[in-house]
């Protein structure tokens, strides 16, 4: 190719070669000049666009790791991302009810109230009346029973289907607003199994989804984007690594409630691992952080560089005590671990109180429970205390535990791990999540691991994240896993339920969710147990203790999943921008952003007790304008918490400028004050009338002096008449007398 056909790509007109230069024609020259204007406009449209918004109007809120798959808003499906993941279950969606751990109360929201039938097998829940989905369709109970519908279907390949299956045997709507529940079995507590109704306990509860959406896309690959949801944020931009959200002004409880939440932004984001995350939180960078990603040294030491800074509490233990309970979970179909002795002697190898100082700086108290010891369950745990001394739970003493393997007939080997009697090596294979909570995970991890190989044990680890975590421990993959053990809370029964048989699986075969005996433990007569419980009235605590206590007779003899610490939430929260934030001092509502019951932090809630609002953050620093109302307008709370109006027409007030526009935007206010009217015209109707009587009274009297002037006129000619003949007579007399002389 010849230097001249260089040029021939671009065509013959756009390019000429003039000597060593080139020359561009006259007519092609404005059309290169528009390229390139456009070229620059649209760089300029990129920049704008990637600009961040604004940082006094956004929360900015920690998350796990990189997600996935961040376009796929269908957290039902196999494989898609967990709600915490991206928060879509803080903020997008919403639930019926939300249990406030620090208050005792269960809060409606979706929902109203709900009822058991006399017989406890089956519960009607009322709905509220007014809340739409995103896109202005009523929130029914057309939508609660499709759900319902959709996961016995599709059970167990939806999460928590199997868990509906458990216990829904059908579902009816009553009316639009009314839906009843029949369960399989008596059940008083089952508005507490977050997995199986839409109530928000500890972290999540089940999702409603909308039936005009849903019903036409297959649940199992529908990605649900944008999710149409109910909640008070919408969907902008989804990254592994970020999801911004904007505030929806069309949200159902601006017009229900009046109230707006204050962050017209939220950006959920991944800063990396804890030394990143550490420097955005000590530059103010970050609001909120989730469990397990900072430890509570580091928080200390951001606290140095930032007084802005906070913890639960100001004084040890400094963290929130999570419910979700410490345990190192066994897979009790895996050879030697499926033998009650063996899990035993793991938990002699274990040195509980080494885990908590070096994984948790001193603020986990080992435990011997698998429930939190919250006060409300010190009933429970003071009638085990014997049971717990029986088995010896929580004892650490590895020479206990080298006993047992030598009375099973393992010997070690000589490399140091010990053979079963069948020649096998006892080989665990350790699953840890390097993206949820991961620095507790991690360190965790490096420290159980180090007791278990120092005793003799092969462990081999594997750092999963997303749907691979997922898939693995459904399918029983594994052989320990060290991890939380929830929605154990104020009531014993549902921690004992995670390890019902009727959530196991046979070797091979997938189990629904992990979280419900993923570690597949079976035993028909603890099984019966638990049902027993589980038909049992919260209020008949004699009764319930009873079988609490035969149920963890059975628990600590088996030992299918192993107590360690107690959960301590090293949550800080940055008072920088947003404040309000729930505290020992202010115990409000519990302070976990990773929870689904967080959007209740950011906007508060109505008390159950008084109507009240409570709670709520807002900004540190406001801006406020004067607004003049151009239509009557309701009593709203601002986003400084503080409630105004109801406002007539022509009222003025000084307001948060965030509220002042959007009332402006709505068409209820103005800045612009009215315009100065002309005073109002005096009625002068009575003064015409006046007037025109006066005018008529005086045409009367002009037509009398009329007449009587034309009467004085005839009067005057009759004199002046007489004066002539007087005078006629006279000048006659004066002759006469005259000639007579």
């Amino acid at each position: 190719m010849g230097k001249k056909d260089l040029y021939k790509p671009f065509g013959n007109n756009i390019f000429v070669k003039t000597s060593n230069r080139l020359k561009i024609e006259k007519p092609t020259a404005r059309v290169f000049a528009f390229m390139l204007l456009f070229v620059f406009l649209l760089n300029i449209y990129v920049t704008v666009k990637a600009q961040p918004p604004p940082r006094e109007q956004t929360l900015y809120v920690t998350i796990w790791g990189r997600v996935e798959n961040p376009n796929n808003f269908n957290y039902y499906a196999p494989g898609a991302p967990y709600l915490s993941s991206n928060c879509m279950g803080q903020f997008v969606w919403e639930y019926l009810f939300y249990m406030n751990y620090e208050t005792g109360e269960y809060i409606p929201w979706l929902a109203e109230r709900f009822e058991y039938t006399p017989d406890y097998k089956s519960i009607i829940v009322y709905l509220r009346k007014g809340v739409k989905w995103s896109d202005g369709v009523p929130f029914t109970a057309d939508d609660v029973v499709f759900t319902y519908n959709m996961h016995l279907k599709y059970a167990p390949r939806l999460l928590f289907s199997g868990t509906v299956a458990a216990n829904v045997e059908s579902v009816e709507k009553i009316d639009d607003y009314t839906v009843k529940i029949n369960l399989k079995s008596p059940n008083p507590r089952f508005h507490l199994n977050r997995d199986a109704f839409p109530a928000v306990l500890v972290s999540r509860g089940l999702t409603i989804v909308p039936k005009h959406i849903w019903e036409k896309v297959n649940p199992l690959n529908f990605t649900n984007n944008p999710p149409v949801a109910t909640g008070p944020y919408r969907v902008v931009s989804a990254s592994p690594t970020a999801f911004l959200l904007e505030r929806r002004d069309d949200w159902w409880a601006t017009e229900l409630f009046g109230i707006r939440p204050g962050p017209k932004y939220i950006v959920c984001k991944y800063y990396g691992p804890e030394e990143s995350l550490a420097a955005a939180l000590a530059a103010n960078e970050v609001d909120a952080v989730y469990i397990g990603m900072i430890s509570f040294g580091t928080v200390k030491t951001v606290q140095e560089k930032n007084p802005y800074v906070i913890l639960w509490s100001k004084a040890p233990p400094y963290a929130w005590i999570d419910p979700g309970v410490r345990v190192l979970m066994v897979n009790n179909q895996k050879y030697p671990f499926s033998l009650p002795e063996v899990r035993h002697a793991l938990s002699y190898i274990l040195n509980r109180k080494l885990i908590s100082q070096l994984v948790y700086d001193n603020t986990a108290p080992p435990t011997v429970y698998i429930h939190p010891e919250y006060g409300t369950m010190k009933p429970y745990l003071d009638a085990i205390k014997d049971l717990v001394e029986k088995y010896e739970i929580g004892k650490y003493d590895p020479a206990k535990a080298e006993q047992i393997f030598k009375n099973l007939g393992f010997k070690k080997g000589p490399d140091g791990i010990w053979v079963t009697p069948n020649g096998t090596r006892v080989q665990a294979i350790y699953i840890y999540h390097t993206a949820d909570d991961p620095v507790e995970q991690r360190k965790a991890m490096e420290v159980i691991t180090q007791m278990l190989r120092s005793f003799g044990i092969d462990v081999i680890v594997r750092g999963l994240e997303g749907p691979t975590f997922e898939n693995t421990m459904n399918s029983g993959d594994w052989t320990l896993r060290y991890g939380f053990m929830t929605p154990g809370d104020s009531d014993p029964f549902f921690n004992l339920y995670l390890s019902h048989s009727k959530f196991a699986a046979p070797p091979g075969q997938p189990v629904s969710n992990w979280q419900w005996n993923g570690w597949r433990y079976i035993n028909p007569e603890y099984d019966k147990i638990v049902d027993e419980l589980m038909m049992t009235s919260p209020l008949n605590q004699e009764k319930a203790i009873s079988l609490f206590r035969k149920a963890m007779d059975i628990f600590y003899r088996d030992l299918p999943v192993i107590p360690v610490v107690q959960a301590p939430a090293v949550v800080p929260f940055s008072t920088y921008y947003w404040t309000g934030w729930p505290t020992s001092d202010n115990p409000w509502i519990q302070p976990t952003p990773w929870w689904n019951s967080f959007s209740r932090v950011v906007t508060g809630y109505p008390s159950p007790k008084t109507g009240e609002w409570v709670g709520g953050i807002k900004p540190t620093k406001i801006d406020y304008a004067t607004v003049y109302f151009v239509k009557d307008t309701p009593k709203f709370r601002g986003i400084d918490l503080i409630w105004y109006g109801p406002f007539k027409a022509g009222d003025a007030a000084r307001i948060p400028a965030d509220d002042a526009e959007f009332w402006i935007k709505k068409g209820y206010a103005s800045f612009t004050p009215p315009a100065p009217t002309a005073p109002a015209a005096p009625n002068i109707q009575p003064l015409v009338n006046q007037v025109a009587e006066n005018s008529k009274k005086i045409d009367e009297l002009k037509g009398n002096i009329d007449n009587l002037v034309a009467q004085l006129s005839g009067l005057a000619t009759l004199i002046q008449v007489n004066i002539v003949l007087t005078l006629i007579v006279l000048a006659v007399m004066a002759y006469i007398v005259l000639k007579k002389k």
